[in-house]
C-alpha cells in the first residue's frame, strides 16, 4: 500500500513504517523530505530505530541541514541518552565529510556526556574526521587522552594510530610520524604493513630517505615479521627517485626482483622512469622499457610522458617519435594529448621549431582536442623561437578565434602567457593592439595588458 493510500483510509504512517521506508533505496531528496514531514507529523516520539534510519536517510541525499534539524528534535525529546555509540560514530564521520569540526566535536562531548561508551570503530570515526579536516594534532591528542583514561585504553588500537600516521605523513611532518610511531612501540601497539607503508611515505614526501634502512629493520625483527609488499617496495623506489638517486631506487629494484616475492608494476617502472628523467638518463629508462616487456607491464600514456619528457631533455627527439611510434602499435595504445604536448615541448627544446607545429597540425588532423597546456607550449616556444606570427594565431586558436577552431569551451592559456605574447610583440605595437581589442572579452585585466585563464607552468 502507498503512503497516499493509507492516508487515504485514515491509517496514519507510524515510526516502523517511516524507518522501513527510509531504508528502502530511497536516494532522491524529494522522497526522503516528504518521509521527514510524516515523521513530523507522528504523534509518538522518534525512537533510535528510526532515529537511525532519519540518519541513513540524510547522509545518503548529503542533506546534512536536514539531518541537524532532526538531531535537534531528537535531542529535545530526552531520548539523547539512549544514543549507542555506532549511531554517533556515524554522525561523526557524516559531519567530517561536511567539514563541520564544531558539530564533529559537539557530538563527541554529548556521547561522553551521556555516559556512552565510545568503541573503537567510534573512536577511527572521530579520529578520521579530526585527520581529513587538517587537525591531526587534536586526533593525536584525543588518542593520548583515550590512552592515559585506562578505561578506554583498549579502544586505541593500530588502525587509529595508522591514520594519523597518515595524516602527518601528507603534511610532511616527519618528526611527528617518528614520535608517533615511538609512541605506538611505547604502547607495545604492534604496526602492520599498513603503518609501515605510511610511515614510508613520510620518508619519501618529507626527503627523510636516510631512515629508510632503520625501519625495514623494525619489520624484520618485530614479532611476528613484517613483510615488506609490492607498495613498500614501490615507496621506496619513489623516495629515492624523488631524492635524485636513481642508483638506491634501481638497487631497490634488484633487491625485489631478487626476492622473488613480488614483481614489479607500471607504479614503480613510471616512478623509475620519472627517476631517469630528472637525471636525464636515457639508457637506463631504455633499459627499464625491455623491462616493463619481461614482466609483462604494458605502458600507459603516463609511462609515455615519463619517456618522452626524458628524451626532449636528453636531446634524442627523434628517438622519442619512433618509441612512440613503436609503442603504439604494439600495445595498442592511443596515444593522448599530454604525451604530444610534451613531445611538441621536446621539439621546441631541440630546436626544432618547424617540427613541433607539422606535429601539431598532424594531431589536431587526426581528431585529438589540444588544451590549454598544449596552447601553452606551443605559444612559448614560438615566442622564444621569434615566430611571433604564428605565437599570435595560436594565442587566437586558443580563445576559439583563429583557423583552428576546436569543439566546446576554447581552452585558452595557462597564466601570463598571454601577457608574453604582448610583451613580444611591444606593447603599443598595432599587433599588440589588435590583438588585445580582439580577445579583449576573453581577457580580465591583469597587468594592465591582458590575463590569461587557467594557471600553471610549462610543460618541460
Amino acid at each position: 500500500m502507498k503512503i497516499s493510500e493509507m492516508q487515504a483510509a485514515g491509517i496514519s504512517p507510524n515510526a516502523v513504517t517511516c524507518s522501513i521506508l527510509l531504508k528502502g533505496r530511497m536516494s532522491s531528496l524529494s522522497d526522503v523530505s516528504r518521509v521527514l514531514s510524516l515523521i513530523d507529523n507522528m504523534d509518538q516520539p522518534m525512537d533510535e530505530v528510526l532515529f537511525l534510519s532519519v540518519v541513513e536517510a540524510c547522509i545518503r541525499t548529503g542533506r546534512l541541514d536536514l539531518l541537524s534539524k532532526q538531531t535537534e528534535k531528537f535531542m529535545k525529546q530526552g531520548a539523547s541518552a539512549s544514543l549507542t555509540a555506532p549511531t554517533y560514530g556515524s554522525m561523526i564521520k557524516a559531519y567530517g565529510h561536511a567539514r563541520d569540526v564544531k558539530r564533529v566535536w559537539h557530538l563527541w562531548d554529548q556521547m561522553l556526556f551521556h555516559n556512552v561508551q565510545p568503541t573503537s570503530v567510534t573512536l577511527g570515526c572521530m579520529v578520521e574526521a579530526l585527520v581529513a579536516n587538517g587537525r591531526c594534532m587534536e586526533a593525536w591528542q584525543l588518542v593520548q587522552k583515550m590512552w592515559d583514561g585506562g578505561s578506554h585504553r583498549a579502544l586505541v588500537n593500530t588502525v587509529i594510530y595508522s591514520s594519523i600516521l597518515k595524516g602527518f605523513a601528507q603534511t610532511k611532518e616527519t618528526d611527528k610520524v617518528l614520535a608517533l610511531y615511538e609512541e605506538m612501540r611505547d604502547h607495545k601497539i604492534q604496526a602492520n604493513t599498513i603503518t609501515y607503508n605510511t610511515i614510508l611515505n613520510a620518508f619519501a614526501q618529507g626527503g627523510a630517505m636516510n631512515r629508510v634502512p632503520a625501519l625495514l629493520e623494525d619489520m624484520k625483527t618485530a614479532n611476528p615479521p613484517i613483510e615488506p609488499d609490492i607498495v613498500t617496495y614501490s615507496t621506496i623506489v619513489k623516495g629515492f627517485c624523488n631524492a635524485g638517486n636513481l642508483d638506491r631506487a634501481l638497487k631497490v629494484l634488484d633487491d625485489m626482483k631478487a626476492n622473488g616475492k613480488h614483481a614489479p608494476d607500471e607504479v614503480m617502472y613510471n616512478s623509475l622512469l620519472g627517476g631517469c628523467a630528472k637525471e636525464h638518463r636515457a639508457d637506463e629508462a631504455l633499459q627499464l622499457l625491455n623491462d616493463m616487456k619481461k614482466y609483462n607491464v604494458a605502458p600507459s600514456n603516463y609511462t609515455l610522458s615519463m619517456l618522452v619528457k626524458l628524451m626532449g631533455r636528453c636531446r634524442r627527439i627523434n628517438q622519442a617519435f619512433t618509441m612512440l611510434e613503436d609503442i603504439s602499435r604494439e600495445y595498442g595504445l592511443k596515444i593522448n594529448i599530454q604525451v604530444y604536448t610534451c613531445l611538441i615541448q621536446g621539439c621546441f627544446n631541440a630546436g626544432q621549431a618547424g617540427k613541433a607545429l607539422t606535429l601539431f597540425e598532424k594531431i589536431t588532423k587526426e581528431g585529438l582536442v589540444p588544451d590549454s597546456m598544449t596552447y601553452t607550449v606551443l605559444v612559448r616556444g614560438c615566442v622564444q623561437g621569434g615566430l611571433l606570427d604564428k605565437a599570435t594565431e595560436l594565442v587566437r586558436s586558443a580563445y576559439g578565434q583563429g583557423p583552428t577552431q576546436s569543439k566546446g569551451t576554447p581552452p585558452g592559456l595557462n597564466a601570463g602567457v598571454f601577457d608574453e605574447v604582448v610583451a613580444a610583440l611591444g606593447d603599443n605595437t598595432n599587433e599588440a593592439k589588435e590583438l588585445l581589442a580582439e580577445l579583449s572579452k576573453f581577457q580580465p585585466a591583469s597587468t594592465g595588458k591582458g590575463s590569461s585563464k587557467g594557471s600553471g607552468k610549462g610543460s618541460s
